[in-house]
């Protein structure tokens, strides 16, 4: 038996809800959301104590971490196989999802940080603030929460991680120059990974995502969406989408 405890289809676990559905997995979903601290919760820490989503749980085995459950998923699911059985291409692979992990999905993190972070705290009172960081297990997780929540970033930081982000997508728009998809010939992990992260930049970072900039990575972002698995994953349950819709625009 399969369980994936999950956010919203984005970011990390969109990344995960991508690998299941393009391997046509069945799984039973647990809606985590981040945004009411659900994750923080005491039934939630028993499952992955570090108080953080994605988690898999196989047989009663729990797995943590989005790049290690998508390569543990296409080990144990084979079919279609998501990681290149040329040892270059599984080279290349690994180099975009590793490279998601430690740069790419930590700038837009700390760029959507601060852009989301008031529409949570400022429904909240000090105390029941105080009382939400308290139960993050995670010193740098309460530090991350604690500076957006107060001064914000600075334009330099801000600045430094959208630097990053166009960096990605350079690296992305070269690789795309060699063939159809980030590692060669075959849709990979890595091609998962990186739209889980680009899924919405077009709209977002049109600046940096678009037609002039990066033709190659728009052309590829048109043929990912366009795969069923992935408007299978992106049709998951959105809690903050709702949300925006029935409460309309803010004024």
């Amino acid at each position: 038996m399969l369980e994936l405890y999950h956010a919203e289809p984005a970011s990390n676990s969109l990344k995960v809800l991508l690998c299941l559905k393009e391997k046509g997995i069945d799984f039973v979903s647990h809606l985590v959301n981040i945004q009411a601290f659900e994750q923080h919760e005491p039934q939630f820490l028993k499952i992955n104590p570090d108080g953080q989503v994605p988690v898999l749980v196989h047989d009663g085995t729990v797995i943590t971490e989005s790049t290690v459950i998508n390569e543990y998923l296409d080990q144990i699911f084979p079919s279609p196989p998501l990681r290149p059985a040329d040892p270059l291409e599984c080279a290349r692979m690994r180099l975009f999802t590793k490279y998601v992990d430690e740069y790419f999905r930590p700038a837009l993190s700390q760029i959507g940080w601060q852009l989301m972070i008031h529409t949570i705290t400022d429904k909240l009172s000090r105390e029941e603030f105080a009382a939400k960081l308290a139960r993050i297990p995670r010193e740098e997780k309460r530090e991350k929460w604690r500076i957006a929540a107060a001064q914000g970033y600075t334009a330099e930081q801000m600045a430094a991680w959208r630097r990053t982000l166009a960096e990605g997508i350079g690296k992305m728009e070269a690789a795309l120059a060699k063939g159809p998809w980030l590692a060669g010939p075959h849709y990979s992990l890595a091609d998962i990974a990186c739209f889980a992260m680009a899924a919405h930049m077009p709209g977002r970072f049109g600046d940096i995502l678009n037609e002039t900039v990066s033709p190659r990575v728009m052309d590829w972002h048109r043929r990912v969406r366009a795969r069923p698995a992935v408007a299978a994953a992106l049709a998951m349950p959105s809690p903050m989408q709702a949300a925006a819709r029935k409460h309309g625009p803010a004024s």
